[in-house]
């Protein structure tokens, strides 16, 4: 039985993913953001509807 590999594969992809953690966002991009993707509760926007 074998399994897919999930998530870095080298030590070069590892450190790239984790540039991500690095990112700051201003108060107006999570806004954006919040309005994208609402989170659990919240209303879905059109384009995600199935």
């Amino acid at each position: 039985m074998t399994a897919p590999i999930v998530g870095a594969r080298t030590a070069e992809q590892l450190t790239l993913a984790l540039r991500a953690l690095e990112i700051d966002l201003d108060e107006e991009r999570l806004a954006l953001l919040d309005d994208v993707f609402p989170g659990p509760g919240g209303p879905a926007p059109e384009a995600y509807a199935w």
